[in-house]
């Protein structure tokens, strides 16, 4: 779809999204966002003094626009909220060609200042002190980007495959499981995980009432 020669922020982060879910991460240019908009390239530096400040701005709007999970609701327990928050940006990052790598590569680690706040509140609530509420948040976060990559970066779909002559009963038998991991899908190997991550996590002190 033609982009029309506009060059305010948002034109030129439509057309980055646009050419990086059709080309990847690596072949994501400056050129390549200019000639979508049908403007000449110096046009982008009146807003972006480079291609990384480019993809800051690209990773903002793809989080802000589709991982929509970043606020705890009334009354939710802060295990169902990381679960549900990991969740929705492990969808974002799944919505567009290379997320996980975008997200991993672009912007600072400087969080969204209202989401964090209600966030660490939440866990604090739950009896975590508030550096283990961050830390808490950082590893789920970590844990999510890097199976995302992982996914979106695996030869063969993502299948596991098993390369050996043996025909013995316990090599049969472990690629039988393996099958069946392989049907279960890439949804459960990562809620899987997840589960397993959340319950190393355990509050310090009592919870306390909102």
């Amino acid at each position: 779809m033609p982009y029309p020669a506009r060059t305010d922020r948002a034109a030129i982060v439509a057309a980055a999204i646009a050419v990086l879910d059709e080309h990847g991460l690596d072949d994501v240019s400056l050129r390549a966002i200019a000639a979508r908009l049908d403007i000449r390239q110096p046009a982008l530096y009146h807003h972006f003094a480079s291609k990384s400040q480019l993809l800051d701005a690209v990773a903002d709007a793809i989080l802000a626009q589709r991982h929509s999970d970043r606020l705890p609701t009334a009354g939710e327990h802060w295990d169902q909220f990381v679960t549900r928050n990991a969740r929705s940006l492990r969808q974002a990052m799944l919505s567009i060609r290379d997320g996980g790598r975008l997200i991993a590569s672009s912007g600072s680690r400087s969080p969204q200042l209202v989401a964090a706040i209600a966030q660490v509140n939440l866990l604090e609530s739950g009896g975590f002190t508030p550096e283990d509420a961050i830390l808490t948040l950082i590893a789920v976060a970590r844990y999510t980007i890097g199976s995302v990559i992982e996914q979106q970066s695996a030869r063969d779909g993502g299948d596991i495959v098993i390369e050996t002559e043996r025909t013995d009963t316990a090599a049969q038998r472990f690629i039988e499981s393996v099958r069946r991991v392989v049907e279960l899908g890439q949804d459960h190997e990562f809620e899987t995980g997840l589960a397993a991550l959340l319950r190393g996590f355990a509050p310090t002190a009592p919870a306390r009432r909102p």
